[in-house]
């Protein structure tokens, strides 16, 4: 019998008594289940019936998984996280990795519930047998119920219907838009996950997308693919732990360059010249009251802008909005042979997509900025401007974490519904965030939700 002074099986280093046995008991405080100690008693087994097998699994999947630097780097971190990749690790191990016993290499999940393996009763026999059936998935969390429930849409599969999983613990830090990587669990009329829970940050989750698309296209068909996929999910995890975060580049879908928001102000010399020489173009669409878009039939069959004129909050002055650099150079020589004599320019502003706080700016007037001093109700107001210009024609533009479908058309389905709701509110959850730091209320939103006439 397992102490509660001996190490943890997992192989943490820890005791027992302040590792696994611990989330066992906290885990049993929370919420009675049926199946609660199966892991705790096949552990157990393990490190008693085989020690030297477990202990050599331990060993090889931590050498499989990270160098020996990363193993370095492993010592310097808190016990918390140590413990966190241990019981990570450990739980593939139970659910798919292979332990030598009896002079053969067997399958763990498989021996433990074999004739030899320990005393179990049916729901824990139930709830490991589930441990083998059900491989480690990329899932997008799309909606939080805190301390009760989250819902849950497959990333890869994007026509998989949405799962609603109950969640105490979890729900109190998650947000809509993380990626995890889990296992969801049937347990009587509801689903739970397995336990060994891994979030993956928007840079890392984007990267291990791309190599399970590559990897499907390559070994989809093989029978253990799924189990493939699953190894790789966890690596993937554990690199976000020894490699540095690759800085984020958003990329314009239709024209593939980098996306860099510029504001170009001119103040108004002539407004009636103006409305007109813009009222002429064909491809400019407006007025004086709403301001302007120009915009372009691009090949796929979707009408996008090249540029929003807005009307400023100062009377005699607009400001011009591109989404690109190079839509601002060539929008800045289309403008200005344009609007000719009706204008000045004053100044551009330029704001990296990754990083929209930090501007550099290039002013040709004497105007200065005084960023200490802005109202706050400014800022937000200025913020809302922005991101409603950002996503104009987002209810129609084709979205990649939609199947480069649009969000209209993604709509139809259930799933696609969910996914959709989801995406909004990760950009409801992103800017509240921010607004916290910033000291600012948060934008709103409200006008996507509107664009589908879809319910929250």
């Amino acid at each position: 019998m397992l102490g509660r002074n001996d190490p943890c099986p997992c192989g943490s280093g820890k005791k027992y008594k302040y590792c696994c046995m611990r989330q066992q008991e906290v885990t049993t405080t929370v919420h009675k289940n049926p199946h609660d100690g199966a892991i705790e008693t096949v552990l157990n087994w393990l490190q008693s019936r085989h020690r030297k097998g477990w202990s050599n699994a331990l060993e090889r999947q931590r050498d499989e998984l990270m160098t020996p630097k990363d193993l370095e780097t492993f010592q310097s971190f808190d016990k918390n996280t140590q413990s966190n990749i241990q019981i990570n690790v450990a739980e593939w191990l139970l659910a798919e990795g292979s332990i030598e016993a009896q002079g053969q290499l067997r399958r763990i999940n498989e021996y433990v519930l074999g004739p030899t393996g320990p005393q179990l009763n049916t729901a824990q026999r139930h709830w490991l047998l589930q441990f083998g059936q059900r491989p480690m998935r990329l899932y997008t969390v799309t909606d939080v119920i805190q301390g009760s429930q989250m819902t849950l849409c497959d990333t890869l599969d994007a026509d998989a219907a949405p799962v609603v999983v109950r969640e105490r613990a979890g729900t109190k830090t998650l947000v809509p838009g993380t990626i995890l990587a889990c296992r969801i669990m049937r347990v009587e009329d509801h689903f739970q996950l397995s336990g060994a829970v891994g979030a993956f940050s928007m840079m890392h989750s984007r990267s291990l997308i791309d190599q399970l698309r590559a990897a499907s296209k390559e070994s989809g068909s093989l029978p253990n693919f799924a189990q493939i996929q699953s190894k790789l999910i966890l690596k993937a995890w554990l690199r976000q732990f020894f490699d540095p975060l690759p800085m984020p580049v958003m990329i314009d879908q239709y024209s593939g360059d980098p996306i860099t928001l510029i504001t170009d102000h001119y103040r108004v010399l002539n407004w009636s010249d103006l409305s007109h020489a813009l009222n002429s173009c064909h491809d400019v669409e407006g007025d004086r009251e709403e301001g302007w878009s120009r915009i372009m039939d691009c090949s796929d069959g979707q009408i996008r802008p090249l540029a929003h004129i807005n009307l400023s909050s100062s009377p005699d002055q607009i400001e011009i909005f591109y989404k690109t650099q190079r839509y601002a150079q060539q929008g800045r020589a289309w403008f200005d042979a344009l609007a000719g004599g009706s204008v000045t320019f004053l100044e551009r502003q330029v704001a990296s997509i990754s990083n929209p706080k930090e501007k550099s700016r290039k002013p040709t007037s004497s105007r200065k900025a005084n960023p200490d001093n802005i109202d706050p109700r400014e800022v937000t107001q200025a913020i809302q401007e922005a991101v409603m210009r950002h996503y104009a024609n987002w209810a129609d533009e084709p979205i990649p974490a939609l199947n480069n479908k649009t969000p209209r058309q993604a709509i139809q389905t259930k799933a696609g519904l969910e996914r959709v709701k989801g995406l909004i509110r990760s950009y409801e959850a992103d800017d509240k965030e921010q607004a916290t730091h910033q000291s600012r209320e948060a934008v709103s939103y409200d006008f996507l939700w509107e664009s589908l006439n879809i319910a929250r």
